[in-house]
């Protein structure tokens, strides 16, 4: 009976731990944004997907030159309109090939304005990631 208790117990363990571990592509997105909510750039910048060829030095430049910017221009931006209060998932759209989705978001301000943010995603190494384009 034992060997029973445990089994089901160790089931129900893997079942929540599984439900609450995958990520979905709003989930992230919205986690991303929580990163420029808290500051947290070099996070947010490791979270985009930037051209596969470009050697790895321009990636390490490339992230570092988005940090600054949004160290400078962010920031201010998000200070003025009384910094981010909650940020919503308002639609999520998953490729058929599961590999890539789209996710607006929508961000509310401490002085109540408000922003929908499009995001494109990929997934990469079983992670959403940040698509910046060009």
């Amino acid at each position: 009976m034992k060997n029973v208790f445990y089994l089901g117990l160790f089931a129900m363990t893997m079942f929540l731990a599984t439900a609450c571990s995958s990520d979905s592509p709003g989930a992230a997105a919205k986690k991303y944004a929580g990163y420029i909510q808290s500051g947290e750039y070099d996070k947010f910048a490791n979270a985009i997907v930037l051209d596969e060829k470009a050697k790895p030095e321009d990636v390490k430049k490339s992230k570092e030159m988005i940090v600054a910017l949004l160290k400078e221009k962010g920031s201010k931006s998000i200070e003025e309109k009384g910094g981010i209060k909650t940020i919503e998932i308002l639609s999520e759209t998953i490729s058929s090939d599961k590999k890539s989705a789209q996710v607006v978001l929508k961000q509310t301000y401490g002085n109540g304005d408000t922003e929908d943010n499009n995001f494109d995603l990929v997934k990469q190494d079983g992670t959403w990631k940040i698509v910046m384009k060009k």
